[in-house]
């Protein structure tokens, strides 16, 4: 696994398949792998998969000072650069929607085409108040989990599983680690309004609708900052990657390969 230094982090990706290069950024959560590994395979029939492991994540190491969205930005730029296949096209969920709008503003040139999925310009009020709720359960690993899972899944998606536990096996991903404690903070002091409108690359934003973890507002904000975008909604909580993966594949594959 490639690794490289940005500033004081220490940052490891995988590279996978043949083809124009895509790279996969992960939000909220133990990282890349645990966030996009399943839809990797799909991907890499018709692109080299970059899948970066950013600061906050399981594998990453850092001096455990507060993240900021610049700093993750300058990490996948510094991966595209490293991985010497840009531009690329460039994927991230949640926070890291912002990240990777963040990325093609700060970093024009190494950016072809762009899709934050549940993405965000800016933190709210709303934001604020489920971080600090969920925050506030960090002490107990499962409630701490729940209230996560229940936000981050839709209602249809939750009743699909097969028990309570199951669905705290959800939960259980989204631990209260030092890393995700940390990115939460940073979730809620997300400010990109001063650069994303310098976003040079053609855009797609995807909202899952209805959101209760990052509503959809927050992507319509974002697809009306950049200037060459569209957006398109899927049905679907915010872990759509997990909710709706054939169909998240899909749009994404039509938007970058298209002519």
């Amino acid at each position: 696994m490639p690794t490289i230094s940005v500033g004081n982090s220490r940052v490891h990706y995988t590279v996978t398949g043949e083809g124009p290069a895509l790279v996969l950024v992960h939000g909220v959560g133990k990282g890349g792998q645990v966030t996009f590994g399943h839809l990797v395979e799909d991907f890499a029939r018709r692109n080299t998969v970059i899948l970066p492991e950013l600061s906050g994540s399981e594998t990453a190491e850092d001096d455990g000072t507060a993240l900021t969205v610049e700093q993750l930005a300058d990490e996948v730029a510094a991966v595209i650069e490293h991985a010497g296949l840009g531009p690329v096209d460039l994927v991230g969920f949640s926070l890291g929607g912002a990240v990777v709008a963040a990325t093609a503003a700060l970093h024009p040139g190494l950016v072809r085409r762009l899709v934050p999925i549940g993405g965000l310009v800016k933190s709210d009020l709303y934001i604020e108040n489920l971080i600090g709720l969920t925050l506030s359960q960090k002490h107990d690993a499962k409630a701490f989990g729940r209230v996560l899972s229940t936000t981050a899944f839709s209602p249809r998606y939750i009743r699909t599983r097969p028990s309570l536990s199951d669905v705290e096996n959800l939960g259980s991903e989204l631990s209260p680690s030092d890393g995700r404690i940390r990115q939460l903070e940073l979730l809620v002091q997300v400010d990109i309004r001063d650069i994303v409108g310098k976003v040079e690359a053609e855009t797609l934003v995807l909202a899952p609708y209805p959101d209760a973890a990052v509503p959809a507002e927050h992507s319509r904000e974002l697809a009306a900052a950049i200037p060459n975008s569209s957006y398109t909604e899927i049905d679907s909580g915010h872990m759509v990657i997990f909710e709706r993966p054939d169909e998240l594949v899909q749009l994404i594959q039509d938007f970058i390969h298209r002519a």
